[in-house]
């Protein structure tokens, strides 16, 4: 079977004409759709916020930490505010550890969540009591095995875990002390 111009000129001119049609589609659904995407990608992450840290909602705010820009949430009841949410990445037994952490305008811990993780020890954490043992502690710098109980065969997970409560509780003296928030 033998190829000519002709053929090889159609095929191409269809395949064009079919990956311009995809393409527009693409975009047209892209389109009508990332308003309803974004908007619900607000409301997950707000209510992950939630389990931190009760409030009706959030105002996303940045501060300067070591020469980098860190967003944070302010936490609002009423339109008061209550508190704040952090995130923070530290290393575990691995990196990518992502603790969310929040903290109320009085400076007590209110809750702590591990949002991401590659951690073969994160249900231990979870199960082992440590993500709660946060809870209501005063937002003061805190020491594994002596503020707060690590858990037996995830000792770098819980101190990755303390890391970025630590990290948060920083953040948090910046903001109130009048630090580079914004």
């Amino acid at each position: 079977m033998k190829n000519n111009g002709k053929d090889i000129l159609v095929s191409a001119a269809a395949l064009t004409i079919i990956g311009g049609v995809v393409t527009a589609a693409l975009a047209g659904t892209n389109l009508l759709t990332k308003d309803t995407i974004a908007q619900r990608t607000a409301e997950i992450e707000n209510a992950a916020r939630r389990q931190v840290i009760q409030a009706d909602s959030f105002e996303k705010g940045t501060l300067t930490a070591d020469g980098k820009e860190v967003v944070y949430y302010t936490a609002l009841q009423n339109g008061e505010t209550v508190g704040y949410v952090f995130t923070a990445s530290v290393t575990g037994k691995s990196a990518g550890l992502v603790v969310m952490t929040g903290i109320t305008a009085e400076g007590t811990i209110s809750g702590v969540k591990v949002t991401e993780e590659n951690e073969t020890a994160g249900y231990k954490v979870t199960k082992g009591g440590l993500l709660a043992a946060f809870s209501g502690k005063n937002a003061a710098p805190l020491t594994l095995g002596k503020d707060v109980d690590g858990v037996s065969q995830a000792t770098k997970t819980s101190k990755g875990i303390t890391d970025g409560v630590n990290q948060a509780i920083a953040y948090y003296e910046d903001i109130t002390k009048g630090g580079g928030a914004s």
